[in-house]
């Protein structure tokens, strides 16, 4: 083989490398941003069950660890009426009679969501209630209508029944009988309704108040000026300010985060946008992810994608 050719085709890969290199400089290094705890929760996969004595139904839920990583932990299934509905420590519930029950899995004092066990006596009486709401969000003010799908045993709609409407926290959101929702004051609200005694799912309904931080620098980079998330006609919207600086590398992107970490942002945070300007920017999270709501996520993280580094952070108040 030719010597100098030889020597040619072998650079260009060398040539390749170094170049890259020159251009990642700015997002090398050690990510050491401590994740703040953001609350350890348990998650369930239904929120209510209809059974027919004798019949029986799998729960499952999981365990999420201060930060957020999901653990594989021993859970405890509890029944607040077994002789009603039973349940064994595997989450398997047991219907014993007609009546209604809640089911609970519980990791040492920390309590999961409850699961509404109704068993049905009667073919043809309710067995699910089932809210539904036209949108997650809300501005101050708003009033949005609810429904709720009444079932029986097999499936079948139920119509003609005295439906009774709940607000978890009316201070933020009230319901009138007629399920007319109001919003009254930013924050988060659960509603739900009963129908012969039968409650349905709960649905969390946020109503928009603007939050603030301001950024932070990590790692040793850059990161200044403040964020804003806040409603707007029913979208979420994220706004950087006029005074937003950061560092800049190749990959450079806005995430919103439960945590600070980039491992952990990236794996589980909203990717909202590549940014390459200092200044005023501004992002629909609605049009991302429709079920994003403003109090979905703590941070606002400015990460460098390719090498997962946390550039800084803004902690929405």
């Amino acid at each position: 083989m030719n010597g100098p050719t030889f020597r040619k085709k072998a650079m260009k890969p060398l040539l390749a490398f170094l170049f890259l290199a020159l251009l990642l400089p700015a997002c090398t290094g050690t990510d050491r941003v401590d994740d703040p705890t953001v609350g350890q929760r348990i998650d369930v996969t239904m929120q209510q069950v209809a059974l027919q004595p004798g019949q029986n139904a799998r729960l499952a839920a999981s365990y999420y660890d201060p930060y957020g990583i999901a653990r594989q932990v021993s859970l405890n299934w509890t029944s607040s009426n077994p002789q009603v509905a039973s349940v064994d420590g595997s989450g398997l519930v047991l219907a014993n009679g007609p009546g209604q029950a809640v089911v609970r899995a519980s990791f040492g004092e920390l309590m999961g969501p409850p699961v509404n066990v109704n068993v049905i006596g009667d073919e043809n009486g309710v067995a699910s209630v089932t809210v539904a709401a036209p949108r997650a969000s809300l501005n101050v003010g708003e009033v949005i209508s609810l429904t709720a799908a009444v079932q029986n045993i097999r499936g079948e709609t139920l119509t003609g029944k005295p439906i009774e409407w709940f607000s978890e926290n009316a201070a933020i959101l009230r319901v009138d009988a007629n399920g007319q929702a109001t919003a009254l004051a930013g924050g988060v609200a659960a509603v739900h309704a009963k129908v012969n005694g039968v409650k349905s799912n709960s649905v969390d309904l946020t109503v928009g108040a603007d939050r603030t931080g301001s950024f932070v620098p990590a790692g040793g980079y850059a990161a200044s000026g403040t964020a804003m998330l806040r409603t707007e006609n029913g979208q979420v919207i994220l706004d950087l300010g006029a005074n937003f600086r950061t560092s800049f590398a190749l990959g450079t992107y806005i995430y919103l985060a439960n945590a600070t970490n980039a491992g952990t942002v990236r794996s589980s945070g909203l990717e909202v946008a590549q940014i390459t300007t200092n200044g005023a920017q501004t992002f629909n999270i609605s049009a991302l992810n429709r079920n994003v709501g403003p109090f979905d996520y703590r941070y606002v993280v400015i990460l460098c994608k390719p090498a997962t580094v946390t550039f800084g952070y803004a902690d929405l108040n």
